[in-house]
């Protein structure tokens, strides 16, 4: 027999689908279709490896012969999530015939040798910090919607990990807008930085619990790094090239200000942008006045418009892409925010009032003359 064991079908369908989240759909080649399955001690490890990003989860397991072989991932998450439940067994032979058991429902399916399966990569260089889950994805909840999704600036599809002595910052951007928070991390006693894949960070996002106790631990090399959970781990590169200066981008205030409620800049926005298509972009309008903002819109359907309470000492009209503040709007914590801006061309700062370690900046639309 080369590899035997017995695992609660719970606890495998939770690692296979952990680490089938690696395994690119348009992958070429049996072997990166595959999950590399892993019996030694008494645990079952299971990789997934697009050769971009890996993903390791560990379950325990009753061992009865170490060894390791590689199943097609989308057969072996099928087959274990829709077994009726209790124990799944699986033991391969020498023929690299697969058997996997669970209670009635019971396969035999061809396995491939784990020899070829690309090893993850060794993190070198090392940068280690420590922090709890859930603060950890609060700042990505807070900071990827930003990210870029356009290749012409490869490096800005790619999320800024921004340590500096008692402090680490995440900073995402498009070109059209930006989205920074930071927190206090101690362990931090020198400034490094380093950008990592925003879809490695988004699968990372949905693995990271929200309770206080779980902790996560990065450990950043040179050229890649080793995220560490408790029985998972996620491996990713580092991305190579200049990232925006953002602290020199960013205006320190401005000279327009107000106060609004998140809630209802939302629903106005979700109103006026219904006559906003694929094909009609035209801005929304944001117009500042004796204490209210009007929003409106005009495009070839038609014309918008909602008012909602604001504070301000001034007018100011000003256009934008409304999608890029509903974004921002909607990833907000907290009931009221700050509008900041030099301007009507100059760009506009959204900072939460609950919130002093986050800030959101939009760049506006130049309008035309007539509505």
């Amino acid at each position: 027999m080369l590899m035997h064991c017995v695992c609660p079908q719970n606890l495998l369908n939770t690692a296979l689908g952990h680490a089938a989240r690696a395994v690119s759909s348009r992958a070429v080649g049996e072997m990166l279709k595959g999950l590399l399955l892993e019996c030694k001690g008494d645990s079952l490890t299971v990789t997934g490896n697009d050769l971009e990003m890996g993903i390791v989860a560990s379950v325990p397991a009753e061992i009865k012969t170490e060894g390791a072989v590689v199943l097609d991932a989308r057969m072996i998450c099928e087959m274990v999530r829709r077994a009726p439940g209790g124990d799944v067994e699986i033991s391969v032979n020498e023929r690299y015939m697969a058997n996997i058991t669970c209670g009635a429902s019971v396969f035999d399916v061809t396995a491939l040798p784990p020899e070829n399966y690309p090893v993850l990569p060794e993190v070198s260089g090392l940068r280690s910090l420590t922090m709890p889950q859930a603060a950890l994805k609060r700042l990505l909840g807070l900071t990827l919607f930003s990210v870029s999704d356009a290749e012409t600036k490869h490096i800005h599809t790619g999320l800024l990990f921004d340590a500096e002595p008692g402090k680490l910052q995440l900073v995402a951007l498009d070109g059209h807008r930006l989205a920074t928070s930071h927190i206090p991390q101690e362990d931090i006693e020198e400034a490094y930085s380093a950008v990592l894949p925003a879809v490695s960070l988004r699968e990372l996002e949905r693995m990271l619990e929200g309770g206080e106790e779980a902790q996560v631990a990065l450990h950043i090399g040179a050229r890649h790094v080793l995220i560490d959970l408790t029985g998972l781990t996620l491996v990713t590169r580092v991305m190579e090239g200049e990232f925006f200066k953002y602290k020199t981008g960013i205006p320190k205030s401005g000279s327009f200000s107000a106060s609004l409620e998140v809630k209802p800049l939302i629903q106005a926005l979700e109103r006026v942008g219904l006559l906003i298509t694929e094909k009609l972009k035209n801005p929304v309008r944001l117009a500042f006045a004796d204490g209210k903002l009007t929003v409106n819109c005009q495009t070839a359907l038609g014309r918008a418009q909602d008012d909602i309470p604001c504070e301000c000492a001034e007018e100011l009209e000003i256009g934008f892409n409304h999608r890029y503040l509903l974004d921002a709007l909607r990833h907000m914590e907290g009931e009221r925010f700050r509008f900041e801006t030099s301007g009507a061309i100059s760009p506009c700062l959204m900072l939460p009032e609950s919130d002093e370690d986050t800030l959101f900046m939009v760049l506006p639309v130049r309008l035309s003359a007539n509505p």
